[in-house]
């Protein structure tokens, strides 16, 4: 608000930017949040004009774990997906899994994938002598090896477990994940040159120290693999299931006898896994008990939706009190008392219990899903033990370059920033590999991209918005809870081609020519969105940022605004403003526009490493 001279004493004024290249990529929504910048729209496009190949190579490019993401990523992408504003989300993932079975999942398809990264480097580098060890062979260490193995580095991976994958292959449920196709995908990295030393526990088989003095730089990329503890009467039992060890022993196809009465404990994405596994391993009846209000969980809803849909049964906003047990120290049941709430008014974590409202629910099992810890003991014998930062129970790790406190050593994954998903895991190791790069040998790559504009009709078939969002079917709970299978079925032909099309194409946008405009008001009238206003140039924040607006309406007039007051700058001219978050793309502002000042452009970029 300011004091104007002639007009009216107050008037809003419009804080905005001048496109350039990086406003236009930050426009497609799915890309920026992704974390490794996968192109969802690209591949999306590319599906559904038929050109699957197209397709796959720019899902595969940034993402050495392509084929996972199309079956279990947690889907930033679709969380930030702009069609979301118009009635409901791409579904992204799924779009990714049909174009990732249409190429292969087999342990040749994926070695034939490696040719299409657009990580630096190649295939056939030539050694450049230096070595890297990368402890755990879970998504965060061995996509930094994968990036390493392309710039010439000799990589030893050193795995405690006898298969690869990490939480890939010891953490995800079957029904969710088939073992078989997260081993071939680690596969392709092993082809490509990762020596994995399996069966082989660093702490206990080999400690830090003697990887310090054998190799140039060590990354740490253990996860998180042990359960947090329940501090309540009768749960300290060696019989209390705790969820990860549970899910470590059950996805690696061995026995875990639990009774027929499970409860389990906690509310989120693992308590889920460990119960509808239950349900998978012969218990009859499965509650969880949730400290959490339904809105409050963190599970996904589609965990939740499927949870009930296969006969689990959620209590929510009840705390766990003790174990009841017999006089032979069996499992009973699980003593609880209902809560008011769980956050107070300030969102501190403060639950407020039912007075006398204590019950006891039977059960023979009880699993520990609340939480994960990292395992220390992977420290033993280490000299720098005490030089290594900790932050909250887990490594502090540098954000961006994955450093830790101790020189030459790095950290990624759930191991160096706490939970988080398997995407956000392989950003880690691709930024650790590049750290450990410009550590190592100075190396300060950087992207350069480079922008093509193209004028497109100005209309659009409106088949896009009239299309519904489907996800793909699933196995009914009567046959998937009796199975191991996966039970999300793969897109058909045609559904994939159908849900495809409903992309916005965010990298198309309307532009405004000044010199044409006659200031009809056409394109703001015809707006659906009303993503669209015309205001005189007096209304915009001329100083924002560097003052780059105000050199534009200078250059534009020809003026020198500075000396002018509002209501010259009024009469002068008008500024068109957009607002991206409501645009769809739908090209009736240029259909509308009678001189054609306004056009539909797509932007097309690519980039390249420099250095």
């Amino acid at each position: 608000m300011f004091e104007e001279d002639t007009i009216n004493a107050y008037q809003e004024i419009y804080e905005t930017v001048i496109p350039d290249l990086d406003y236009y990529l930050r426009q497609i929504d799915c890309r920026d949040g992704c974390p490794v910048n996968t192109d969802p729209r690209g591949y999306m496009m590319a599906l559904h004009a038929g050109n699957l190949m197209e397709g796959y190579k720019i899902a595969r490019g940034p993402n050495p774990f392509a084929s996972i993401c199309g079956m279990i990523c947690g889907a930033p992408c679709e969380t930030s997906c702009r069609r979301d504003r118009v009635d409901k989300t791409l579904t992204i993932r799924a779009q990714k899994r049909y174009l990732d079975e249409w190429f292969g999942l087999d342990k040749e398809a994926h070695i034939k994938s490696l040719e299409m990264s657009y990580a630096r480097g190649s295939t056939k580098p030539v050694p450049n002598g230096l070595k890297v060890a990368c402890i755990g062979a879970g998504v965060a260490s061995l996509t930094a090896a994968h990036d390493l193995l392309r710039l010439g580095y000799a990589v030893d991976v050193y795995e405690m477990m006898r298969m690869p994958g990490g939480m890939l292959t010891y953490g995800v449920p079957s029904y969710r994940l088939k073992n078989e196709i997260a081993i071939n995908e680690c596969f392709a990295i092993e082809y490509l040159g990762a020596k994995i030393h399996y069966n082989m526990k660093v702490g206990r088989d080999i400690t830090m120290t003697e990887l310090q003095a054998k190799y140039d730089a060590v990354f740490i990329g253990i996860g998180l693999w042990k359960s947090r503890d329940l501090p309540i009467p009768g749960a300290d039992q060696p019989d209390m299931i705790r969820g990860i060890e549970y899910l470590r022993v059950r996805c690696a196809d061995q026995e875990w006898k639990i009774g027929e009465r499970m409860v389990v404990v906690g509310g989120g994405n693992v308590a889920f896994d460990v119960a509808r596994t239950s349900r998978r391993n012969g218990a009859k009846q499965v509650t969880m008990v949730c400290l959490e209000a339904r809105d409050e969980q963190t599970a996904d809803e589609f965990e939740i939706e499927d949870g009930l849909e296969e006969g689990i049964k959620i209590i929510n906003r009840l705390a766990p009190i003790a174990v009841e047990r017999d006089a032979q120290n069996r499992i009973t049941g699980l003593r609880v008392q209902p809560i008011y709430y769980l956050f107070d008014h300030t969102g501190r974590f403060a639950p407020k219990f039912v007075p006398d409202s204590q019950f006891v629910i039977e059960c023979d099992s009880i699993a520990l899903a609340i939480g994960q810890g990292m395992d220390m003991s992977l420290f033993n014998g280490w000299d720098k033990k005490d030089a290594l930062k900790l932050d909250r129970g887990v490594i502090a790790a540098e954000r961006g370059t994955c450093r830790t406190s101790v020189k030459g050593i790095y950290a990624g994954g759930d191991a160096a920033f706490g939970a988080a998903l398997f995407i956000t895991a392989i950003r880690h190791g691709q930024e650790a590999a590049r750290a450990i790069d410009e550590d190592l040998q100075n190396a300060h790559p950087y992207q350069e991209f480079v922008g093509e504009f193209t004028e497109l009709p100005p209309m659009r078939d409106k088949t896009y918005l009239r299309t519904k969002w489907a996800l793909p079917s699933m196995q009914p709970p009567s046959v998937r809870v009796n199975n191991l299978n996966m039970v999300e079925n793969n897109y058909t032909d045609e559904e994939a081609h159908q849900q495809s099309n409903r992309c916005l194409q965010c990298h198309v946008s309307p532009v405004f020519d000044g010199t044409l405009c006659i200031k009809c008001n056409g394109c703001v009238d015809v707006c659906p969105c009303n993503c669209l206003k015309q205001v005189p140039i007096s209304k915009l924040n001329l100083d924002l940022g560097e003052g780059d607006l105000r050199k534009a309406v200078d250059n534009f007039y020809g003026v020198d605004s500075a000396s002018m007051s509002p209501s010259e700058l009024s009469i002068m001219g008008t500024a068109m403003l957009k607002d991206e978050d409501l645009c769809i793309r739908c090209g009736l502002c240029a259909e509308k526009c009678p001189t054609q000042a306004v056009t539909m452009d797509a932007m097309n970029y690519s980039f390249r490493w420099i250095g």
